[in-house]
């Protein structure tokens, strides 16, 4: 309240600054608050900085910019999200980001864009599943009607390939193939896991119908680093480890896009060059698709 009231007194005055000219820009301090008003090229430009947190300089954090122009205004905003905070509502139509979330969905091994399974590697297609977590997000509105912006985030999750057969993912001879299990031995599951953060980048586009939503879409590249990578099997009630790391690359490059309505939406990842290391491993580009729940 106390910042709609503090622009409300520096926004009220600019009719009349604009119609004389500033003899130079004003800096004002107010209540902790750093504001900027600089006129040039036949516009006002109001900048408003606080600091985060104490011992700060208040120019850390920029949490509002204001372009007043014959008798029109535009605004700017960089918003941060944190976790299962509820986002204030506006009839304004301000830029909504979606990114941070919950998400899960299937995954699959193809041979670059194909969905089929690729070079010998069989899946279990409705037990070889993704989820994760998007805990933070970032998002700067590009256009003045807030339909257009660049989002991102920070994510952890678990990516888990499920094996159709007696076969299981290890390394012999500095390459990693899939084997078949030793003799007398019968695997009931056999499957390869990894852990990862991701960070996606993406442009967005959004319109909201009647006040409601929005309608969104997005689409981007995103960073994936991988950690705890396994090869996992059980037999005789007991789960085994089949082999680690397996020269798959730590870091992987994915191309994401996502659409959906107001607080849901679905996902399609796909990785742009292969999990394993040249020559190392099968060729096959990691594939995921599925819902995400937005916060």
């Amino acid at each position: 309240m106390k910042r709609i009231i503090l622009l409300l007194a520096v926004s009220i005055p600019l009719g009349a600054m604009a119609m004389q000219p500033l003899p130079q820009d004003t800096t004002v301090f107010i209540n902790g608050r750093k504001l900027e008003i600089r006129e040039g090229q036949g516009k006002i430009n109001v900048r408003m900085y606080e600091s985060q947190f104490p011992g700060d300089t208040l120019e850390n954090q920029k949490v509002f910019e204001g372009i007043y122009l014959d008798g029109q205004s535009s605004e700017q905003r960089i918003s941060v999200s944190v976790p299962f905070t509820k986002k204030k509502k506006s009839y304004y139509p301000k830029f909504d980001p979606h990114q941070a979330g919950f998400y899960m969905g299937f995954t699959k091994l193809p041979d670059g864009l194909k969905l089929n399974n690729a070079d010998g590697v069989e899946l279990v297609s409705s037990k070889s599943w993704e989820w994760g977590i998007n805990l933070f997000e970032g998002a700067i509105a590009l256009s003045r009607d807030n339909r257009w912006g660049l989002t991102s985030s920070l994510g952890w999750g678990y990516t888990s390939y499920r094996l159709d057969g007696n076969v299981s993912f290890r390394k012999e001879d500095g390459k990693s193939r899939l084997y078949p299990a030793p003799d007398n031995i019968e695997y009931s599951r056999s499957r390869l896991r990894y852990f990862h953060f991701r960070i996606p980048f993406a442009i967005e586009w959004q319109q909201r119908i009647n006040h409601r939503g929005p309608l969104f879409a997005s689409f981007g590249p995103e960073v994936e680093i991988r950690h705890g990578i396994r090869s996992k099997v059980r037999y005789d009630g007991k789960s085994h480890t089949a082999g680690k790391y397996l020269n798959v690359h730590p870091v992987g490059i994915n191309l994401l896009a996502q659409v959906g309505y107001n607080n849901w939406g679905a996902y399609l990842r796909y990785s742009t060059y292969g999990l394993f290391e040249n020559n190392k491993g099968p060729e096959v580009n990691p594939i995921s698709f599925g819902l995400q729940w937005y916060w």
